[in-house]
């Protein structure tokens, strides 16, 4: 799935996660995206508008003391652009 967001975190050469804002989300709320390619290599950075490539994975945690189930849903992505940049031409 195709998203528009807001970097909202400068990224870090160490990590390859990007903390955005979606486009049209009313709450304004913030997620991590994991990428499969550093964004600060990329030169992708804070207040940069990025259209992304989106996929969801799922992750099942088992308690092992009370045998319950959690489950986290995290944001992978494959593939980003830079849509409107702060920074001037790269």
């Amino acid at each position: 799935m195709k998203l528009r967001g807001t970097i909202r975190e400068e990224t870090h050469p160490s990590k390859n996660t990007m903390i955005v804002e979606f486009e049209g989300d009313k709450k304004k709320q913030y997620f991590e995206v994991k990428c499969s390619f550093n964004p600060h290599l990329h030169r992708l950075r804070k207040w940069d508008i990025v259209d992304m490539w989106i996929k969801w994975e799922s992750e099942v945690y088992k308690d092992p003391k009370t045998g319950e189930k959690s489950y986290f849903t995290h944001l992978i992505c494959e593939k980003a652009i830079e849509f409107v940049t702060n920074y001037g031409k790269r």
